[in-house]
């Protein structure tokens, strides 16, 4: 039960459904993910060894505000998988279509104004550039970095600011794969994420992230 609640949890926190900084009640939130309060500080745990929970003494759980070397760290290994992932790609590959797919409903749900929507396609996107790489641990690894890097954009303030030009370049990778062109589509992923490291960097250091 307690694996099971925490995968919920770490659904909300992908979703964008809880924001950094948000206190976890207990009694609420026991009674949503149907565990004892007991099995929820088991959940807690598991979720805080993933960083996404901080425990305060005296004041209870919420969910973790990333700093700066987190996002550091957590584009170093982004480059690290989804370049390869792409540069390793084949056209014919089901993550593919998977790819697409999430360009389409980010598109959809752009058009709606529904920017928190964007930030999920966006987060799926990028676990279907990882399953490319057709490693499971990859992709359990991955799963973990997806939420954090949604608190990071939950930092930013503006969905819309964080998402809209990433949309189009999403769907040009997308094409250069299944043109065959992996090797510019990797090209085109490794400026992809070091634009969009540097621009959650220059949130945090023009003080546009507000410290915990």
């Amino acid at each position: 039960m307690p694996e099971k609640a925490a995968q919920t949890l770490h659904l909300m926190i992908t979703d964008g459904e809880v924001s950094p900084g948000d206190k976890l009640p207990e009694a609420e939130l026991a009674d949503r993910l149907g565990v004892s309060r007991n099995s929820l500080r088991e959940v807690f745990r598991l979720l805080a060894r993933e960083r996404l929970v901080d425990h305060v003494p005296n004041r209870g759980v919420f969910v973790s505000r990333p700093g700066l070397p987190e996002v550091v760290d957590v584009f170093r290994v982004r480059l690290l998988v989804e370049v390869d992932a792409v540069a390793g790609s084949t056209p014919g590959h089901p993550a593919v279509e998977r790819m697409r797919e999430c360009v389409q409903r980010a598109r959809t749900a752009a058009s709606a104004d529904d920017w928190r929507a964007v930030g999920t396609a966006d987060v799926t996107f990028h676990e279907a550039v990882v399953a490319l790489a057709d490693s499971p641990i990859l992709a359990d690894l991955y799963r973990s970095l997806s939420a954090q890097l949604r608190l990071m954009f939950g930092l930013i303030g503006s969905p819309r600011y964080m998402h809209e030009q990433y949309i189009g370049r999403n769907a040009r990778i997308v094409d250069l794969i299944q043109a065959g062109d992996t090797a510019d589509a990797a090209a085109e992923m490794r400026a992809y994420l070091h634009d969009a490291q540097e621009q959650i960097v220059n949130a945090y250091v023009s003080g546009r992230v507000a410290s915990a």
